[in-house]
């Protein structure tokens, strides 16, 4: 019998997870591990274990490792590659043969958990689902072939297959499932498959998604005007005048016009010391707001963020948004998501959709 195991780093990402396992896998058996790469990861577990949707649901702390902030010895390497079973139970022990692996990071922990699940059934089927833009992009392909394991002499290629019978995702990928297939840049060796939409009117999904994220719990109330969809730049370090540019928004249109929805890796909230109206719950997924809050007399605004596009390209639904890359200083702000491929991604779908979409040059074009 079929059995899932899903990985998921971020809210979108058990959202995507959700749905896969309910259009995809319904009268399956399938686990789920829910990782510390996000705010609230053990409260979103305990509610996923709730649910009774899932088998066995997994809390897992695998944020440093999956970011290579472990130092491992020569000895210690060898081992991993020997006995990657040894190395996955630190994290977590998993008991079941899987047909299945889902996961949407192709990152060092991923690499792992393939390997070592592999061991135990070598039919394993390694599947990566939907990430955001980050999946259609050339670096997501970067992060794919970095899984790949360069051995140039013979007797090494035996070590790894035989005495290692080391499975790198690299090459043993069954397929790519992502909602909007022809806006993939690269080009997978590999099956890639057209997600189903996700369907705002199926009730019954969307009570699923409310249980485990809480949302009838929440106190957030989107009654502004104007939304600002913070980005994860901060989070990762990296300096963005994003906070500069929407105080000079509230000197046109009023602070009280304006709502920030904090980006849930965001250590603290920078915008609610200035007095902003911003969302408590960092752990409910944007695209869960936009299945139950009418948002047509919003206007939407980001930077360079998918968060404007997946209402259309995931729910089928239509909006007012703006982009306001031009209006902050991306040149200094040293992160490869606001640069190069994937500003080239954003920057194409919004000019696609540009009859909701407004790249704009200065605050003043928001109306």
């Amino acid at each position: 019998m079929n059995r899932q195991l899903f990985v998921c780093n971020s809210v979108y990402q058990v959202l995507v997870a959700l749905w896969i396992k309910y259009i995809y896998h319904p009268g399956e058996l399938s686990d789920i591990i829910i990782s510390d790469h996000m705010n609230g990861a053990k409260t979103l577990a305990e509610n996923i274990k709730d649910l009774g949707m899932f088998d066995q649901v997994y809390y897992v702390e695998s944020n440093a490792f999956a970011k290579h902030k472990n130092a491992f010895d020569r000895k210690q390497r060898i081992i991993m590659s020997m006995c990657p079973n040894r190395t996955l139970k630190s994290f977590v022990k998993l008991n079941e043969k899987y047909t299945e692996l889902y996961a949407a990071n192709v990152d060092y922990f991923s690499q792992l958990l393939f390997d070592a699940l592999a061991h135990r059934y070598s039919k394993l089927k390694f599947i990566i689902y939907e990430d955001g833009l980050f999946t259609y992009s050339r670096l997501y392909e970067e992060d794919y072939k970095s899984t790949y394991i360069q051995v140039k002499s013979l007797i090494k290629k035996m070590i790894h297959s035989v005495i290692y019978r080391k499975k790198t995702i690299y090459g043993n990928v069954t397929k790519l499932m992502v909602f909007n297939p022809e806006n993939m840049v690269w080009k997978p060796e590999f099956h890639v498959e057209q997600l189903k939409k996700i369907d705002c009117h199926d009730d019954i999904f969307r009570k699923i998604c409310n249980q485990v994220f809480s949302y009838d719990k929440s106190t957030d109330v989107y009654d502004r005007k104007y939304i600002f969809l913070e980005e994860s730049f901060f989070a990762e370090g990296a300096k963005i005048d994003d906070l500069e540019v929407i105080e000079k928004l509230a000197k046109l249109v009023g602070r009280d016009e304006i709502m920030v929805k904090i980006h849930p890796r965001n250590p603290y909230n920078r915008f609610s010391e200035l007095g902003y109206k911003t969302n408590k719950d960092t752990s409910i997924p944007w695209e869960l707001v936009l299945m139950n809050v009418d948002m047509s007399d919003k206007v939407l605004i980001t930077i360079s963020s998918s968060s404007i596009l997946n209402p259309i390209l995931v729910l089928g639904q239509k909006v007012k948004a703006y982009s306001i890359y031009e209006c902050v200083d991306h040149e200094h702000c040293h992160s490869r998501l606001l640069s190069g491929e994937m500003w080239e991604i954003a920057y194409r779908l919004f000019m696609k959709y540009s009859d909701m979409i407004t790249i704009c040059h200065s605050v003043d074009e928001i109306k």
